[in-house]
């Protein structure tokens, strides 16, 4: 039980970092801090090429995860900025249904309404997971070739869940969502 309760305690800790995402604010904001373009939410689904802990073995392994999903933003005032939908594939060194995986890395390419192109690069992500439930912390950046926010810094934090963890077939599909702020 301490284990399980310790363990939810974790996995939230870093959902505490979406506060200043929502609120466009820091707690020491200045006049030479990064200047916000928008925020956006990611909503995907994806599909594991391997299924994550089947039979209950909870072993960390090398995965990939192809996820599709829509993309709505907004700029710092709140108003609609830009829509589309994404695709991006996940490579995870060392996935587990419960534990702490760092280190996943992703390329998320946006296709939006307008017909542009936007490549979002996540150099890093840090996942905490719990019975395939996990709290995400990313950070990266825009490629410059992009249509919008190009060269923007990255930052996101969200949650996915998993259903299948400790069963025999294991964890094959899994939903996320992000809270993505982008800066320059």
């Amino acid at each position: 039980m301490k284990t399980a309760v310790r363990n939810t305690l974790l996995a939230a800790v870093p959902l505490l970092a979406l506060v200043p995402l929502l609120t466009g604010s820091s707690a020491h904001a200045g006049p030479g801090d990064p200047t916000t373009d928008a925020t956006c939410a990611l909503k995907a689904h994806g599909v594991f090429a391997t299924a994550v802990d089947p039979g209950g073995t909870n072993l960390p392994l090398p995965d990939t995860l192809a996820m599709t999903g829509t993309v709505e933003c907004v700029d710092a005032d709140g108003a609609p900025a830009a829509t589309g939908t994404f695709e991006r594939t996940v490579t995870m060194p060392a996935t587990e249904c419960t534990g702490d995986e760092h280190g996943d890395t992703s390329t998320t390419t946006v296709h939006w309404t307008d017909r542009t192109t936007t490549t979002f690069r996540f150099d890093h992500t840090d996942v905490v997971k719990v019975n395939g439930t996990a709290s995400l912390v990313v950070a990266g950046a825009v490629t410059d070739d992009s249509a919008h926010f190009a060269d923007d810094t990255l930052s996101a934090v969200g949650t996915s869940t998993g259903t299948g963890c400790g069963t025999p077939a294991g964890e094959t599909e899994v939903d996320s969502t992000l809270v993505l702020r982008l800066t320059h």
